[in-house]
């Protein structure tokens, strides 16, 4: 199998695979695959029909669930693969359907399948993100009744304000150790490259400003039929209601005619889970690994 670096190009290929599954999941957005490429490595293999994504280096490849044509006949040409390169087979960010027919397909002394609960996205009704309606988000509604008091304004990240933008971006760096922690770090590079290739990625974008400067912005795109991916959201932790503000501007102004939001996972990170969870998803999107044995 011929794998090769996923390039800007590979966007429309891509896209078309994810489109014919259709699945709300962010393991299948191109632009996520984009962005982490140099921290994951990240290679596809498009052959007779099938989408092979493969991630990491030499001896310690894993690949993703692959898409199109028949799925039995896609794990075994990945299986085939990985043993060409001398190591047993494992398929990372597998949703429940395909979880499901692995364990179908393959006797358990050749396989074994584990949740990632790290890696579950959260799912939220767009509607309720607009509006935050309900007790459980009052919290919500109190940060956002306080900041409108003040002057700010929402708008959405075109060429004239990128730039500014992601000075916004280099100050929040700034604000957290120069992202001296590995993981804020490869995260700083994912968003230098959705800066660099805004435009070509199809990724639509929001900011606030208050008196005049950029506090918070955002970033995401179309994931599937009716489902938006937030790929990033930042803004200045001690401006308070600034993260509730560019979330819901951002839902009500570039997310008309989604019913669904998904807000990527938490990555293992306890303060992010406990963030995302206090917007009330409605739907975690569960996420397994299959390891296969030699």
């Amino acid at each position: 199998m011929q794998f090769r670096p996923i390039e800007i190009a590979d966007r429309a290929l891509v896209s078309r695979y994810q489109k014919e599954r259709d699945y709300p999941g962010n393991q299948f957005s191109f632009g996520t695959l984009f962005i982490w490429r140099k921290i994951y490595s990240t290679a596809i293999c498009e052959e007779d029909g099938f989408l092979f994504v493969r991630q990491g280096q030499p001896g310690a490849y894993s690949y993703l669930c692959p898409l199109g044509g028949d799925f039995r006949e896609a794990v075994d040409r990945l299986r085939a693969q990985a043993a060409r390169d001398g190591q047993p087979l494992r398929i990372l960010s597998l949703p429940p359907e395909e979880k499901e027919k692995i364990l179908a397909l393959y006797p358990e002394e050749e396989v074994s399948v584990s949740a990632n609960r790290d890696l579950f996205d959260y799912l939220y009704e767009r509607e309720r993100l607009r509006t935050l309606a309900g007790r459980r988000l009052q919290p919500k509604r109190n940060y956002l009744n306080r900041i409108r008091k003040k002057n700010w304004s929402y708008e959405p990240i075109t060429a004239d304000n990128l730039d500014e933008c992601f000075a916004m971006q280099k100050l929040w760096c700034a604000e957290h150790n120069r992202c001296a922690e590995e993981s804020v770090r490869a995260e700083s590079c994912a968003v230098r490259q959705a800066f660099s290739h805004f435009q070509e990625l199809g990724f639509a974008g929001g900011c606030i400003r208050l008196d005049g400067k950029i506090i918070g912005y955002t970033m995401g795109e179309p994931l599937n039929s009716d489902t938006f991916v937030v790929h990033i959201e930042k803004a200045f932790s001690g401006i308070e209601g600034a993260y509730p503000l560019i979330n819901q501007q951002f839902v009500e102004h570039a997310m008309e005619g989604f019913a669904y939001v998904n807000r990527e996972d938490d990555a293992g990170s306890e303060g992010l889970r406990k963030a995302k969870l206090s917007y009330d998803p409605c739907r975690l999107l569960e996420n397994y690994r299959a390891q296969f044995r030699a």
